[in-house]
């Protein structure tokens, strides 16, 4: 078994990169990049990590990106930023050769297209040892502030699916990674990639319409109108993605096709009764009852509004919603 030796975790110090730091760094060297607001956090040693109710400090090997080059020579980077990922990756992809995996794990079904289009204008072609992966981290990853320290909390195991966007499909080394440190991975075909970007938006979506309505995610699963607006709002989406030409997935634990089948079949006045049970199983999964990454509606809402119109389909409930956090974002 051959371990990948140096992996850099663009990110590090938000939600998601911690948490990859801190599992990879456990089979491979790992370096970090940290955003400027939370560079100064985890270089004073006030990001905590906090894993299965055991909290300690985080630690990486951080670099700037005027030191990048200096190691050069990185088997995978992992980007957790938000989205856009362009920005990201024309800043630090030139400083990087030989490079054998490009991981996104950022949510929406844009990404894979983005990063492939700016490696071909980094590079001028895609390297043929270059692979494109589309990753979905399913695990609840809190952030918490305490006297000017921040914890990043979440629980193993760590439970993900991915697949190739781009580039050939033998992902043995990565397998041998997640394997090694216990990471729960499925890993779908390179035809199921974009159903599972589908797959995992249809839970991103959930709790959007009642932050657009000013509720929280468990106030607004059970607030009847909140609750209307939901399901609307996903049975719109499922109708864009099955007229796009792709189904959801389900994955071990998280049945999403199964669960968007009831919301596409169910009618919803048969789903009200059902409200805070409803509220309670999805705020299990998510672990939080604030809806994050609103900064980023353009990629998920407002992409699907714009796929919709596209394929000529009307959306009115998610366009309400867009209208409604668009507006509340305008100064």
């Amino acid at each position: 078994m051959y371990l990948m030796r140096n992996i850099l975790v663009v990110g590090t110090g938000g939600r998601t990169g911690t948490l990859f730091a801190e599992e990879l760094k456990r089979a491979s060297q790992v370096y970090g990049v940290a955003g400027r607001t939370t560079l100064p956090l985890v270089k004073s040693g006030k990001v905590f990590v906090e894993i299965n109710g055991n909290i300690t400090k985080f630690e990486v090997n951080l670099l700037g990106s005027d030191e990048i080059s200096k190691i050069k020579e990185f088997e995978a980077v992992i980007l957790t930023t938000k989205n856009p990922v362009s920005p990201i990756l024309k800043e630090y992809l030139p400083e990087i050769s030989n490079l054998k995996y490009l991981i996104l794990s950022q949510n929406g079904f844009n990404a894979g297209e983005d990063a492939l289009e700016t490696v071909k204008e980094i590079y001028g072609s895609v390297p043929t040892s270059l692979r494109i992966i589309r990753l979905v981290l399913f695990n609840a990853v809190k952030e918490s502030r305490n006297l000017g320290s921040v914890i990043i909390s979440y629980r193993r195991p760590v439970r993900i699916a991915f697949g190739v966007f781009y580039g050939i499909d033998d992902t043995t080394e990565l397998e041998d990674v997640f394997n090694t440190i216990g990471i729960e991975f499925t890993k779908v075909s390179e035809d199921n990639v974009k159903n599972m970007e589908f797959s995992k938006l249809f839970t991103n979506l959930i709790g959007i319409p009642s932050y657009s309505m000013g509720f929280d995610l468990y106030e607004g699963l059970r607030n009847k109108d909140s609750f209307i607006e939901e399901m609307l709002a996903l049975k719109e989406y499922i109708q864009v993605v099955k007229k796009s030409g792709h189904r959801f997935l389900n994955f071990p634990h998280y049945p999403v096709q199964f669960f968007a089948s009831i919301v596409e079949y169910t009618p919803i006045f048969l789903m009200l009764p059902f409200r805070s049970f409803i509220s309670n199983l999805v705020l299990k999964l998510r672990g939080t009852k604030e809806k994050g990454n609103i900064d980023e509606i353009d990629y998920y809402t407002g992409a699907v509004v714009k796929l919709a119109r596209e394929l000529k389909i009307k959306t009115p409930v998610n366009e309400r919603v867009l209208r409604r956090i668009k507006n509340e974002r305008t100064p």
